[in-house]
């Protein structure tokens, strides 16, 4: 009788555990705020990329905005698994670093998260009771050149870039589709004259008054043909003589002694080496990079003769 008794309080015990797993139920759903298709639109509209740009920059930025309002978007009361895929371009370019190829060549596309470091494609296991939420400004989409040189020209393919779902689950979605026009315009400028002879004006001793005098400035033009929008720096090389932007004269037996010839951009002297900005080319057509040439004194006494130097000039567009 003891152990029949012990029986019966063994399965009351138990009975009401019974009873609550029963009525457990897997369920995955939208957030109650769900009004509409979790689906939101971007365009890059017009992209200029400079030919020059690093490989790994980003030419185009933008975002989706809030999904929801930024109330809860979907989530389970049981474990579960997100997937965030690619579905327009899916195919990994050579830079890397979760960037794909898109249909322009050197244009790459990369999506993320703005509140997550989490960049597509990626899958994320929850536990039980979780329910997401996008703020915004929601997802992240970049384009970013992915090799060297000029990037290509052209429209970029538009459609569904990418869904972000619960695994089982192919309505519970949200989904980021490209539209609109997105072109991608790659500029650069060509050099009208890849050698330009600076004559200066003869000089006399009676010219100079001590070391760091100048005579005889003479303005001349770097002239290109540019792309509009071609945002165009310049860096000028040679040997230098010491003072900001001034050259020392060519070897020779019949050169001068004590001059070197300075360079400058208005009035300030030019940091042989170092990048000078002369802003962005407005429209198509001829651009000229305004620089003078003038003798300064670098020494003393100043010995007569001819007065040749040599700089190199680099065009970088970025």
């Amino acid at each position: 009788m003891n152990n029949l008794k012990r029986s019966l309080l063994i399965c009351l015990a138990g009975f009401p555990l019974l009873l609550l797993t029963k009525h457990v139920k897997a369920e995955c759903t939208l957030g109650s705020e769900v009004t509409a298709p979790l689906t939101r639109s971007i365009s890059f509209g017009h992209v200029v990329v400079q030919r020059d740009t690093p490989v790994g920059a980003e030419i185009a930025t933008t975002t989706t905005g809030a999904f929801n309002d930024g109330h809860i978007v979907y989530g389970c009361n049981t474990p579960w698994n997100r997937n965030a895929d690619l579905v327009l371009f899916t195919t990994l370019s050579g830079y890397g670093n979760k960037v794909y190829d898109t249909n322009i060549p050197g244009v790459g596309i990369q999506i993320q998260g703005s509140w997550t470091t989490s960049v597509f494609p990626f899958t994320t296991d929850y536990s039980k009771n979780i329910y997401l939420t996008a703020p915004d400004p929601g997802f992240t989409v970049r384009l970013i050149k992915t090799s060297a040189g000029a990037v290509g020209a052209g429209m970029l393919t538009t459609g569904t870039l990418s869904k972000d779902y619960i695994v089982g689950y192919p309505n519970l979605v949200m989904t980021i589709i490209l539209s609109g026009s997105n072109t991608i315009t790659p500029v650069a400028c060509s050099v009208n004259n890849t050698v330009i002879n600076v004559s200066l004006d003869d000089a006399v001793v009676a010219d100079f008054n001590g070391i760091g005098s100048t005579a005889k400035p003479k303005d001349f033009n770097i002239g290109l043909n540019c792309d509009a929008g071609t945002k165009v720096k310049l860096t000028l090389d040679g040997n230098a003589a010491g003072p900001a932007g001034v050259l020392a004269l060519n070897a020779g037996t019949t050169q001068a002694e004590g001059i070197g010839i300075q360079l400058l951009k208005g009035t300030t002297p030019v940091a042989l080496g170092s990048p000078l900005d002369f802003g962005t080319a407005d429209t198509a057509g001829n651009m000229q990079l305004p620089l003078i040439a003038r003798y300064y004194q670098t020494e003393a006494p100043i010995i007569s003769g001819t007065a040749n130097t040599t700089a190199t000039f680099t065009l970088a567009y970025n």
